[in-house]
């Protein structure tokens, strides 16, 4: 029997296309943060577009810094200041422009992201009535019957698409405390992932 014996470099040189094959599937993983918008101020003239209060200008800041090393790659945001406002911080910082997206129709809007952005980071800021919905367009489960309570600022979702297609769905709050909802315990990232370094905020 003939033993083929393989040179050292051509060795190496498979070694080194296996760990690129495996660095590009796992780069394929594609990460969709949703938030609603921050805390809208109240004035007597029932303004249908409201801009954000102190406490709402505070929240965005702090979703800047809470999304700060995801390298967010995409920014959309409806046609309401409390949106664009609540993503001011964070596309500032990371030099981008938000992009604005209808909601009346979010399973064409997101499979237009899934394809366009395979492998990166978006973060898409809704309101009460459409976070649910948003997680349902992208495959997600839905933690709440129908929409976030009106009071329900402060939680941040994160949906996971792995190559396989598989959904992965982690809710964490942040900023100050701002909600009437408790996050189910299933969806909670020290639960989920027991070995992520941050550990789950807890108010």
């Amino acid at each position: 029997m003939k033993i083929v014996m393989m040179p050292a470099k051509f060795l190496r040189l498979l070694f080194i296309c296996l760990l690129l094959s495996n660095f590009s599937a796992s780069a394929q993983k594609t990460t969709i943060w949703i938030a609603r918008h921050a805390e809208k101020a109240i004035n007597i003239k029932q303004d249908e577009d409201p801009v954000l209060s102190a406490a709402g200008t505070k929240r965005a800041e702090a979703l800047a810094k809470e999304l700060k090393g995801e390298h967010i790659k995409a920014i959309y945001v409806t046609r309401y200041k409390r949106t664009g406002l609540t993503a001011r911080p964070l596309a500032y910082k990371a030099k981008l422009l938000p992009r604005i997206y209808v909601d009346t129709a979010l399973n064409v809007f997101a499979k237009t992201i899934i394809k366009n952005f395979r492998g990166d980071n978006v973060l898409i800021i809704g309101h009460s009535n459409t976070v649910m919905k948003l997680l349902e367009a992208f495959g997600a489960d839905v933690p709440f019957p129908s929409s976030l309570d009106e009071q329900d600022y402060d939680m941040l979702f994160k949906v996971t698409i792995k190559e396989n297609g598989k959904r992965e769905l982690a809710i964490d709050y942040y900023g100050d405390k701002h909600h009437t909802n408790e996050i189910p315990e299933k969806y909670q990232p020290e639960i989920n992932h027991p070995e992520a370094v941050r550990p789950f905020t807890n108010y």
